[in-house]
C-alpha cells in the first residue's frame, strides 16, 4: 500500500535498478521483441549477467517458470526466476500503477522526474517525495536522457 500523502516512500534503489537492469537485458535478448524469451535466448540473457548454465539447467530454468508451458519466459516470469521479487517492490508498483492515470492523461510521451512528481501530487497518490521521483525515474532510464517512455513506465509499473 502506498504511504500517506507527505510521507516518502521507502524505495530501495538498489533493488529498483537491479530489475530495470534485468529487464533491460530481457528486452535486449528478446530478438523478436514478443516480450518473450526462449530457452536459447534464456542462456544468453543469463551469460550477460555473468551466469553461465548448460542448455540442460537453462531447459529446467524454463520449465519450471514458465507459467503458461509455451516454452517461452515472459519478463515477470523472469523477474521470477531471478528472485526479482523477493525484493520487496510491491508499495512502489502500486504507487506507480496509481499514477499512471495522471500520467496518461497528461498526453505527454515521456515521463522525467517533474512529470512523475506532477503525477503523485496531482493525482493525490502520495508516497514520494519529489527527490524520490528523480531517483525512481533515474534507476529505471537506461539511456540516461533523464525520462522513460510511458510505455516503458507502464510496463514497469506492471511488473512492480
Amino acid at each position: 500500500m502506498a504511504a500517506a500523502p507527505g510521507r516518502s516512500l521507502t524505495v530501495d534503489f538498489e533493488a529498483l535498478s537491479y530489475i530495470s537492469s534485468l529487464v533491460e537485458a530481457f528486452q535486449a535478448f528478446d530478438s523478436d521483441n514478443d516480450g518473450l524469451v526462449t530457452a536459447p535466448e534464456l542462456r544468453g540473457l543469463l551469460a550477460s549477467l555473468g551466469l553461465e548454465k548448460s542448455e540442460s539447467e537453462v531447459r529446467d530454468m524454463v520449465a519450471r517458470a514458465d507459467g503458461d508451458g509455451d516454452g517461452r519466459l515472459s519478463a515477470e516470469e523472469f523477474l521470477d526466476v531471478m528472485n526479482a521479487g523477493e525484493l520487496g517492490l510491491g508499495a512502489l508498483g502500486e504507487m506507480l500503477q496509481a499514477a499512471l492515470p495522471a500520467l496518461e492523461a497528461a498526453g505527454g510521451a515521456l515521463v522525467g522526474a517533474d512529470e512523475l512528481a506532477a503525477a503523485v501530487a496531482g493525482g493525490g497518490v502520495g508516497g514520494a517525495s519529489a527527490e524520490d521521483c528523480a531517483a525512481i525515474v533515474e534507476c529505471l532510464d537506461g539511456d540516461g536522457d533523464g525520462a522513460i517512455t510511458i510505455e516503458e513506465f507502464r510496463f514497469m509499473a506492471d511488473l512492480l
